[in-house]
C-alpha cells in the first residue's frame, strides 16, 4: 500500500482559460472545490493568457501553440498541441521532475514557501544599495545566531560548504608549517585532500569512522610537531551522524598558540557550538539554516583574521581575505549567489524566532520518531546515542537488502534516503531529518520503511 505521497501530480486542477482573465482561475478554482493556488496549471494559448495565469499566482502555467511565438511570454513550458499531453506528465505527472518529495538526505534540505519565493524575488546588482543592505542583513543575522560580536568578520562566498572549508584552509597555515587534520570520516579525509591540494603539509589525526574522536590523540600530536599551525575538524561527520568534541581540541590548539578551523557545515544552527578557541568556522545555507543550496560562508575570529593577513594568499577565488576586504568596502569581489543569499535571508529570521535549542528540540522530536523506529524494525544504527547528532541516523543495511533496492522502492512512496560513503558505502544507509520536516512526514516514511524491508529482506 503506497503513502499518502506516493502517485500524487504536482497539479490538482488545470485550468483553460477562455479569455485571459485571472479572476477565470479563482472562479475555476471554486467550481473544482481546490483552495490551493499552488496546486493549479493554467493551459495557455496566447502571451495574454500566461500574462494572467502569471498574475493569478499559478503553479504551472504551460502554453500551448508555437513555442517561438509564446517563449517571450515567459511560460513555464511552452508546447505544441501534439507534445501537450507528454510533456505535461514529464514535469508535473505523478512521476514528474516537479513532484515534490521527503527528502530524508543531509542537504539540500525541505525548505518553507518563504524561503523559495524569496529566492525569486526581484533582480540585484550587487554594486547597488539594495543588494547591499541583503548583504548587511544576512550578516548581522549571521553574527546573532553564532553569539559573537562585529569584531568576528564575515567572509560571504558563492559555492557549497567546501568551498568554505577551502577558503579557510588557505588562510590558516603558514608558508612551512602544517595542519593537524581530525580525520574520522569521508569529510575529514576531504579536509585533509583539499589542504593537500593547496600546497598545505598535513598531520593526519586517525579516529574510528563510529566513534567521536579522541582529544587525546590531538594533544600527543601537538606535544611532538611544533611546526603545526592550525587544527581542523569536522564537528559533524555526516559520513555517519557522529559530533567530534570541539571544546577540548580547542582548548588544546589556545595552549599550543595554533588556531583552529571547524566545518560546521551540517551543524551550524542546530548543535551546540562554543564559539570560545575557534578560528574559522564554516558552514552553508542548505543544511540546519534551512536555507537553499548556492551561499556559504565563513567566521572568522580577530585571531583567524590576524592569521590570514599573514598568509600569502594561493588563490584568486577563493582568498579568504579579499572576501573579508568586501565585508570592509561593502563590495562583493565576484559577482555573489544573490538568489540564494536572499533565501538564507528568510531562513534566518526563522532560525532565530526558533532559536538554535528550540530548533534542536524540534530535531531531537523527530529522531525520537526515528529511533524508536529503527530498534523496532531491527535495524542496528552505527553510532553510540551519546555520539549522535540530531539530524542524521546512520543504519546497517540488513542482510540481503542492497541499498539501490530499498532506495528506489522507498522513492515510489515519495522518500529519498541517502548512500554511504568511503569504506562504508556498501554496508548503510543514512536518514537525515535537516530542513522543514514535519513528524506526520516521518511517521509516514517510517510506515514506508517497514513495508519496504517487509519486501526486500529474504
Amino acid at each position: 500500500m503506497a503513502t499518502e505521497t506516493a502517485a500524487a501530480p504536482v497539479v490538482d486542477l488545470w485550468v483553460e482559460l477562455a479569455e485571459p482573465d485571472p479572476f477565470a482561475v479563482f472562479d475555476a478554482m471554486r467550481a473544482a472545490g481546490v483552495a490551493d493556488v499552488r496546486r493549479v496549471g493554467v493551459l495557455c494559448a496566447s502571451a495574454a493568457h500566461v500574462r494572467a495565469a502569471r498574475a493569478a499566482g499559478a503553479a504551472a502555467v504551460v502554453a500551448v501553440g508555437d513555442p517561438r511565438a509564446l517563449a517571450a511570454a515567459a511560460p513555464d513550458l511552452a508546447v505544441t498541441p501534439e507534445e501537450l499531453d507528454a510533456a505535461v506528465a514529464a514535469r508535473y505527472g505523478p512521476d514528474g521532475s516537479q513532484r515534490r518529495f521527503v527528502l530524508l538526505n543531509p542537504g539540500p534540505a525541505l525548505t518553507t514557501d518563504a524561503v523559495k519565493r524569496a529566492a525569486g524575488g526581484v533582480d540585484l546588482c550587487h554594486r547597488e544599495p539594495e543588494y547591499q543592505q541583503l548583504d548587511r542583513r544576512v550578516r548581522s543575522k549571521l553574527r546573532e545566531l553564532a553569539g559573537v560580536g562585529t569584531d568576528w568578520s564575515i567572509a560571504l562566498l558563492s559555492g557549497s560548504g567546501t568551498a568554505a572549508n577551502e577558503s579557510a584552509l588557505r588562510a590558516a597555515v603558514r608558508d612551512g608549517r602544517r595542519l593537524l587534520v581530525v580525520v574520522n570520516g569521508v569529510y575529514g579525509e576531504r579536509l585533509r585532500t583539499t589542504a593537500e591540494r593547496a600546497g598545505i603539509v598535513t598531520v593526519p589525526i586517525e579516529g574510528s569512522w563510529t566513534e567521536p574522536i579522541d582529544p587525546g590523540l590531538v594533544q600527543a600530536a601537538l606535544a611532538v610537531d611544533p611546526d603545526v599551525d592550525a587544527i581542523a575538524v569536522v564537528h559533524h561527520e555526516t559520513t555517519t551522524g557522529l559530533l567530534n568534541p570541539l571544546a577540548p581540541i580547542a582548548d588544546l590548539a589556545q595552549l599550543a598558540g595554533v588556531r583552529v578551523v571547524v566545518d560546521a557545515i551540517s551543524s551550524f544552527g542546530v548543535e551546540e557550538i562554543d564559539v570560545q578557541g575557534i578560528d574559522f568556522l564554516t558552514c552553508s545555507s542548505n543544511k540546519c539554516l534551512h536555507g537553499l543550496p548556492g551561499a556559504a560562508f565563513v567566521l572568522v575570529s580577530p585571531a583567524g583574521g590576524r592569521r590570514a593577513r599573514s598568509v600569502d594568499p594561493s588563490s584568486v577565488a577563493l582568498d579568504l581575505c579579499t572576501y573579508l576586504d568586501g565585508e570592509a568596502s561593502g563590495s562583493p569581489p565576484f559577482t555573489p549567489a544573490i538568489p540564494a543569499l536572499a533565501a538564507l535571508d528568510v531562513a534566518l529570521d526563522r532560525a532565530l524566532a526558533e532559536g538554535i535549542e528550540g530548533r534542536r528540540g524540534r530535531y531531537a522530536d523527530r529522531c525520537e520518531v526515528l529511533d524508536f523506529a529503527f530498534e523496532r524494525l531491527g535495524l542496528e544504527q552505527l553510532v553510540a546515542a551519546g555520539a549522535r547528532s540530531h539530524s542524521i541516523r546512520s543504519l546497517r543495511l540488513p542482510a540481503g537488502v542492497s541499498f539501490a533496492e530499498l532506495h528506489e522502492r522507498l522513492r515510489v512512496d515519495g522518500f529519498v534516503v541517502y548512500a554511504g560513503q568511503g569504506a562504508l558505502a556498501a554496508h548503510i544507509f543514512r536518514v537525515a531529518c535537516m530542513g522543514e520536516l514535519e513528524l506526520d512526514e516521518l511517521r509516514r516514511f517510517v510506515g514506508a520503511l517497514e513495508r519496504a524491508l517487509g519486501e526486500l529482506r529474504p
